[in-house]
């Protein structure tokens, strides 16, 4: 996916050796990228890999009886096949925002007495009810990036 090495044009013998290489370091639960460039690079292979991982474990998936027994080989390899799927995903923000209303309330009061009303509520109050306000603006302060994950891949 992107730039880098496109591994599913390597020819199939490479695609073993890669996918050999994350089998083992899966099984041992140390999967390192770093590790698996290098190693990567002492197989000739000269570049950064931008490791497409779904395709190496889908290969790997497809093939795990010939990984387990060590059996792969070229011609009873089986290569997944590239598809578009939906990613359904979320990001959750925390924005600093100003809205701006404007409300029409009917009041004896001047200017002081509707700000007074409008921010203390005591009960028995003449607290101003803001059911029937329009946002006429709104100003954008801050955005901060809280948290973002998957939900469903269809």
């Amino acid at each position: 996916m992107g730039s880098g090495l496109e591994i599913h044009l390597l020819s199939p013998k490479t695609v073993i050796m890669i996918s050999k290489l994350v089998y083992q370091q899966e099984n041992n639960h140390v999967f390192d990228l770093d590790e698996l460039n290098n190693a990567i690079k002492k197989l000739g292979i000269r570049t950064e890999l931008n490791l497409d991982v779904s395709f190496i474990y889908e290969v790997i998936q497809l093939n795990e009886d010939k990984f387990n027994d060590n059996t792969i080989t070229v011609e009873n390899l089986i290569l997944p096949e590239l598809k578009e799927v939906e990613v359904d995903y979320y990001r959750t923000y925390s924005e600093v925002v100003n809205y701006y209303y404007k409300i029409n309330v009917e009041s004896f009061s001047k200017k002081r007495g509707i700000v007074n009303n409008f921010f203390r509520y005591d009960e028995g109050s003449d607290y101003v009810e803001i059911d029937n306000y329009q946002i006429y603006d709104k100003e954008h302060h801050d955005t901060e990036f809280l948290d973002g994950g998957i939900n469903d891949i269809t």
